[in-house]
């Protein structure tokens, strides 16, 4: 069920579009082995692959993870479109050693089994997808718009104050035995006496107690609800737009995370692969003879390490593929893909720009801000209100309109025929409440909620200071890393280089460049850690000056 829900909100988001769900279609069968993707780095071949063929070439579309962007509100500071950086690397051959004619093949080592279970159902979706899947059918996004209904409903209750109430209706009074008139006098009168048409309520000459169209509303009210009605439905509207920012960059964070995860694993299955390889001719010289089977038992426990390490690896993608169906609310026994491929910085916003034009852009352009400053607003309405409240009245007008007859014992007649009334009323009541002390404290309460909104403006700029300043030195840092782990993989690419050229000529054994290995592997991670948590931090940034994670 779970499967077939995702595929329909998949359709409910349109064909045709930019961004599509990947390659592998939601009905396919599900493979054995998850398929495999292209190389992490230009140069590094894919797992299982020869040592004598060139690598494989990326490929050309949905292997990178790139977003062009565009603030919702524009701004000098902000680029128009976002640019995409590539890392580049000199090329790194796997390493190759050639078995000696004269010694006997041993067969290589079984492959660990996966501990991991294998997930029953793949479904693959590229950084679009997912953003546009957050807000389908997501309780939280969809609470928040619920509340915006609700404050609209209010804001059409407050201005219709001034509008009437039309009501329609009968009465009818029997009165039997004793009668007190208005001069005193107490007489036996049997009377009845009918009423129906617009309005209810009618007895002898009085007005109807419910009039067949009413108004009734204190004028204060009337002029200063509709006001604040309009400035609450802006608090929920922004407050609705970062609810949905919010969400957005959860899932965009999610997303890159999962992509960092399967990427690892890709760089661990390689090195598995050459590792497995270095094994397996270390175990044919020491059977032989010409090394030590400590070499061979030393390099054993290397791979065993590593087969942990990738197990592990496939669990951190599990959980981040759960973490994001949460997120998406889906089914978190749904296992996602992306679509693989290189993994690439996205530089949405320059993390050498000038810290304060991008603050005063985020307070210019952050819903949050707009929502406190409604807010502050609303409060000044309604102090506003309650000073003129003991000075305006409150007004009632009535209208009725319908037949009334009746009659007495006392009368020619005991029922009249029905003839045409009508009745129009208007009252005006001002009122003091608590000789003029009740009105005092709402004045004094309005004022003190007037002075809560004005500290919650200044706390939401403050916050967004703080988080415009942190996602900025966290793009400045995770670039910095980036350029360290590049520098560093290079050396070890070199060195490990070296170690190769030292190996095939002789000089050593191969358990030697194990270290070298070792350096490269840890190198090439340490560089994919750098790029997500760029990525990440460019997300964040992007966010926290104004914009949305789907522009």
């Amino acid at each position: 069920m779970d499967r077939v829900r995702l595929k329909m909100r998949l359709a409910v988001l349109g064909a045709g579009t930019a961004l599509t769900v990947g390659c592998q279609s939601l009905d396919a069968p599900v493979p054995e082995q998850p398929a495999q993707r292209g190389p992490i780095y230009p140069g590094v071949p894919a797992p299982g692959a020869s040592a004598a063929r060139p690598a494989p070439a990326p490929r050309s579309e949905g292997t990178a993870v790139s977003v062009t962007a565009s603030p919702v509100r524009p701004s000098p500071v902000v680029p128009a479109a976002a640019t995409t950086s590539r890392v580049s690397k000199p090329p790194v051959q796997n390493a190759r050693f050639e078995q000696p004619d004269a010694l006997p093949a041993v067969p290589a080592p079984a492959a660990a089994a996966p501990s991991a279970p294998q997930a029953q159902h793949e479904n693959t979706l590229d950084l679009g997808v997912a953003l546009r899947l957050a807000g389908v059918e997501n309780p939280t996004i969809n609470l928040a718009q619920e509340v915006v209904r609700e404050a609209l409903a209010n804001q059409l209750a407050a201005r219709s104050l001034l509008l009437p109430d039309i009501s329609a209706g009968t009465n009818l009074r029997l009165h039997r035995g004793a009668f007190l008139s208005a001069s005193g006098l107490v007489r036996t009168v049997d009377l009845q006496s009918l009423y129906l048409g617009f309005g209810s309520g009618a007895i002898g000459s009085g007005p109807p107690v419910v009039p067949g169209v009413r108004m009734f509303a204190h004028l204060g009210d009337a002029v200063y609800e509709p006001l604040a009605a309009r400035q609450r439905v802006a608090v929920r509207r922004s407050e609705s737009q970062a609810i949905q920012n919010a969400i957005l960059l959860d899932v965009a964070a999610g997303y890159l995370e999962l992509v960092g995860a399967e990427s690892r694993v890709d760089i661990l299955r390689r090195g598995e692969t050459d590792l497995g390889e270095l094994t397996r001719l270390t175990a044919v010289h020491a059977k032989a003879g010409q090394y030590r089977a400590s070499d061979a038992k030393r390099a054993e426990t290397n791979l065993e390490l590593l087969r942990r390490d990738l197990r592990r690896a496939e669990e951190d993608v599990a959980v981040a593929s759960a973490r994001l169906c949460r997120l998406l609310n889906l089914d978190p026994s749904v296992r996602l893909r992306t679509p693989g491929g290189s993994v690439q910085p996205i530089r949405l916003i320059p993390e050498d720009a000038d810290q304060e034009p991008l603050i005063a852009n985020a307070l210019q352009s952050r819903p949050e801000v707009f929502a406190r400053g409604a807010a502050v607003t609303e409060a000044q309405t309604r102090v506003r209100q309650e000073h003129v409240r003991p000075w305006l009245p409150t007004l009632s007008v009535g209208y009725s309109y319908g037949g009334s007859g009746g009659g007495s014992n006392l009368a020619t007649s005991d029922f009249s025929p029905i003839r045409g009334r009508s009745d129009f009323d208007v009252l005006a009541v001002w009122s003091v409440q608590n000789l003029g002390f009740g009105n005092r404290a709402r004045v004094r309460g309005a004022d003190a909620a007037l002075g809560a909104r004005i500290a919650g403006y200044d706390l939401m700029t403050n916050q967004i200071r703080r988080e415009v300043s942190e996602a900025l030195a966290n793009a400045r840092a995770a670039s910095t890393q980036i350029k360290t782990a590049e520098e560093a993989l290079v050396i070890a690419e070199e060195g490990f280089k070296l170690e190769m050229e030292r190996i095939k000529q002789a000089q050593g054994r191969p358990i030697e460049i194990i270290d070298s290995f070792r350096q490269l592997l840890e190198s090439r991670q340490e560089l994919l850690r750098a790029v997500v948590a760029f990525n990440v931090a460019q997300f964040r940034l992007f966010v926290a000056i104004g914009n949305t994670p789907q522009s």
